[in-house]
């Protein structure tokens, strides 16, 4: 399975414009043509709905984001994740090299359930790797245009 981050939901939106949406496409064609089911987190959920809460036209919005949304598994942060999410931002305050929470959360949700998590934001996941052998080291995956 793929996990789908918020990132490329808003790619599929049309919010990184024209480029952006036919990137995501293709990704997308690509995991299913490899056999990947989608997924998304609870925590994309929000976000999206964050979104729809600061758009000119929420009702307009909502639509958009349950098109997106229509067909995907949605994942929840349960006490498994809560753990990892734990381990992983503390590794990262240990190594001086934090990310945001919403971001830990999204990667600790897919790699506890076994996914490849895929990401408009490597940069971001990128620089929380480090050489030891904590969960770090094994949680990030990204597709990159």
């Amino acid at each position: 399975m793929a996990c789908l981050d918020t990132s490329v939901l808003l790619d599929l939106a049309g919010r990184g414009g024209a480029r952006g949406v036919r990137q995501a496409m293709a990704k997308l064609r690509m995991l299913v043509a490899q056999g990947e089911g989608l997924v998304t987190t609870r925590i994309s959920v929000a976000e999206l709905y964050v979104g729809v809460w600061r758009s000119h036209d929420p009702p307009l919005e909502r639509k958009r984001v349950e098109v997106i949304l229509e067909g995907l598994d949605i994942l929840d942060f349960d006490q498994r994740a809560a753990d990892l999410f734990g381990q992983i931002t503390a590794h990262l305050q240990q190594i001086g090299r934090p990310i945001g929470d919403l971001d830990v959360m999204i990667a600790a949700i897919s790699l506890v359930n076994g996914h490849l998590l895929v990401t408009g934001n490597a940069s971001i996941f990128c620089k929380s790797r480090s050489s030891s052998s904590r969960p770090i080291d094994l949680w990030y995956a990204a597709l990159d245009g």
